[in-house]
């Protein structure tokens, strides 16, 4: 009889050819679901095979001691395992979306007279700094440069139905405002890597990828039961998880923000909060809702994410 995962796993403390061919087959389902991961030919067996190698080579000894800790079945290997593959294949894709951003800026910096690359000779060359600037090398605080992108107002995001790419960062006359922002705060030149940084973390839902639902590996609803041992643990990592992503969600919002987050559905609450008149308090509560949306994104955890952040703000939970 061929050895299951699981049995390999308990047998050897580590994975064997069965676990291999299970983690093959589950990249083989989840990466077709990240268009964005696929090579210009379509995905062909060798490109899964070296997909899986490199997962096994970040992340194997990790996901065998998480196995070896919390499996205790078959079934319950395959689910720990392709959770694990679909955060980094996800990891993946967004790499693949600062390379993408990366360029943008660039094709943007050098097109606009506003900047200028440092030329060869200067401290920080080939870095991109304010035209006439003469700016020297930054070596700040990325949340300070982070915080001045975020003070940018009306950055407008283009409208983007397309079912395989990301949507872009922002539109071109924004590109050039952030940029221009970031630079002026940084008072310095900066890598393009680094102006990567900042935007990303200003706008981190833009680099989460395109999931393209396929009805091929999705297998029937099954009937409702009690969960097992073993969907109480997934659950509870979902959680987690959903808390840590609404932790990071709460500290990119500024102090005023935080406060107005409770209020959402009282622009009576937020007039009177800040002193402001009625169509100012509908216009804050618009914008900080859009801000919400783009940070909290469209994932399966929408909702139990949006609810974190109004409980951290001190809300009842409810408002989104």
């Amino acid at each position: 009889m061929a050895i299951s995962a699981f049995g390999e796993l308990q047998d050897s403390g580590e994975m064997g050819h069965a676990c291999l061919q299970l983690i093959l087959g589950i990249v083989r389902e989840e990466a077709r679901k990240l268009p964005v991961l696929a090579p210009p030919g379509g995905w062909q067996a060798a490109d899964l095979e070296d997909l899986t190698a490199d997962f096994l080579v970040q992340k194997g000894k990790q996901v065998t001691v998480m196995l070896l800790a919390q499996a205790t079945n078959d079934a319950f290997v395959g689910r720990l395992l392709r959770k694990s593959l679909q955060r980094w294949l996800t990891d993946q894709a967004r790499k693949t979306g600062l390379v993408a951003l990366g360029r943008s800026l660039e094709k943007v910096l050098a097109a606009e007279e506003d900047f200028e690359q440092v030329p060869a000779g200067e401290a920080g060359e080939g870095r991109w700094r304010l035209a006439g600037s003469g700016a020297a090398p930054w070596s700040g605080v990325v949340s300070n440069l982070v915080e001045a992108a975020r003070s940018v107002p009306n950055v407008r995001i283009p409208q983007w139905s397309s079912a395989k790419r990301r949507a872009p960062v922002a539109d071109r006359v924004s590109k050039v405002v952030l940029l221009r922002a970031v630079l002026s705060a940084a008072g310095s030149s900066l890598l393009v890597s680094q102006l990567c940084e900042v935007l990303a973390a200003r706008f981190p839902v833009v680099l989460d990828p395109v999931v393209v639902p396929l009805d091929a590996v999705s297998g029937p609803e099954p009937a409702a039961q009690s969960p097992t041992p073993e969907q109480a643990v997934l659950a509870h990592e979902e959680e987690v998880q959903a808390a840590a992503d609404a932790a990071a969600i709460v500290g990119m919002l500024s102090p005023l923000e935080r406060r107005m987050t409770p209020l959402l559905d009282d622009p009576a609450g937020i007039q009177e909060m800040i002193g402001c008149g009625r169509s100012q308090a509908y216009h804050h509560a618009k914008r900080l809702r859009e801000k919400l949306a783009q940070l909290i994104g469209e994932g399966e955890d929408m909702r139990a994410v949006g609810m974190e952040v109004i409980r951290l703000c001190g809300g009842p939970a409810e408002t989104l």
